[in-house]
């Protein structure tokens, strides 16, 4: 009996330590669990800020690239007009911060551009130099352009500039790898540095085919025409020579001509003249024919055409399209032949043939008196 007092005796010690237990480990796992739900909350709180910050960061970054493509597509669509755009800026700024996280040899790029109607100019900038760049330091600069590009231009890094003369014959890059010592152009207080592009001359020319060309002279082409014009306002006489003709008549059958370059007189553009050696088909044998086409506007002019010797006018003569004017048998070209300027081709003849010009309406011009504005 005393046995199986002291039996249940430890048995009964037993279960209450293990209740004790028991209630200990379930404090202790409902203390744990509390602060395991805690750190998740700060983990949550945490993470959360920082997928905020970093979502508002990309948001920033894709806002400003759809407004910088906004721009794009908006000068797209107002199809800016270039024809007459020379100067390009480009602004760099974080100078400081480029030149120390920006290594020799890498370079960065402006987007393409259109100067003077011709297209995909870049301008392609080494803040460091490269590696042929031998000044400390010094940058590099360049401009690419495509393939048939002739140009006179001027690169400028802040207020220094250097100009060049250089075709293209590829989609290739001119420039200088010591352009300057960047340092010294970069405005301190903005922490920027402008580089630029002054186009002087350009002239491109396209092949669209097979033997075909598009060739663009550039605005300077039409300027120096219309100054040619205000040049020759007052000069009513033009003079072509003509060298070796009997040669021109025997390759030059009749009915085709040759043509002299384009000129301008007495306020008039675009003048042409034109010279059969053998006339028209039908022409008089051994007789030569002689136009004068005006093919820029509507004039009424007293013209005098003479070849050699020979004279025709004047005579007053309307030009209100492409028509030339002039006579098919025009006068006998063997006797107009004079002896050619160089005195070592005495085997050769040549023929001077022109156009005396009087414009009433340029006289009339000339005797008004007032402006009217």
């Amino acid at each position: 009996m005393v046995a199986d007092r002291q039996l249940e005796a430890q048995v009964s010690q037993l279960t209450q330590r293990l209740e004790a237990q028991s209630q200990q480990h379930t404090q202790e796992l409902a203390r744990l669990s509390a602060e395991a739900e805690e750190l998740r909350a700060k983990l949550r709180k945490a993470y959360a800020l920082t997928w905020g910050s970093s979502k508002c960061g990309v948001r920033q970054e894709a806002q400003r690239r759809q407004e910088l493509q906004r721009r794009r597509d908006s000068l797209r669509e107002q199809k800016l007009d270039t024809a007459f755009i020379r100067q390009v800026e480009w602004r760099l700024t974080g100078v400081s911060e480029i030149l120390r996280t920006v290594p020799k040899n890498k370079g960065l790029y402006s987007d393409k551009f259109t100067i003077l109607g011709v297209p995909d100019f870049m301008l392609e900038f080494f803040p460091q130099g490269r590696d042929t760049t031998s000044l400390p330091g010094h940058c590099s600069l360049f401009l690419w352009s495509n393939e048939g590009v002739r140009l006179k231009y001027r690169l400028r890094v802040g207020s220094h500039s250097c100009v060049d003369e250089d075709t293209f014959d590829g989609r290739i890059a001119h420039g200088h790898s010591n352009f300057c010592h960047l340092e010294a152009q970069v405005d301190k207080e903005s922490d920027s540095v402008v580089i630029g592009l002054e186009v002087i001359e350009v002239s491109h020319t396209q092949e669209i085919a097979p033997g075909l060309r598009l060739v663009n002279a550039g605005p300077e082409a039409a300027l120096s025409r219309e100054a040619d014009v205000l040049r020759n306002r007052h000069i009513d006489t033009v003079e072509w020579r003509i060298r070796d003709a009997v040669r021109r008549t025997k390759e030059v059958p009749a009915g085709f001509f040759i043509c002299s370059p384009l000129f301008s007189i007495a306020g008039v553009r675009d003048l042409q003249l034109e010279f059969y050696p053998n006339g028209l088909e039908g022409s008089k044998p051994g007789f030569c024919g002689f136009y004068v086409r005006c093919p820029s506007g509507q004039y009424t002019l007293s013209i005098t055409l003479f070849v050699g010797s020979a004279k025709k006018g004047p005579s007053k003569t309307e030009f209100n399209g492409n028509a030339a004017k002039g006579l098919p048998d025009f006068c006998r070209l063997s006797e107009q032949l004079v002896e050619p300027e160089e005195a070592d081709k005495a085997d050769i003849k040549d023929v001077i043939c022109g156009v005396i010009v009087s414009n009433p309406r340029l006289e009339e011009e000339e005797t008004k008196k007032e402006l009217y504005v």
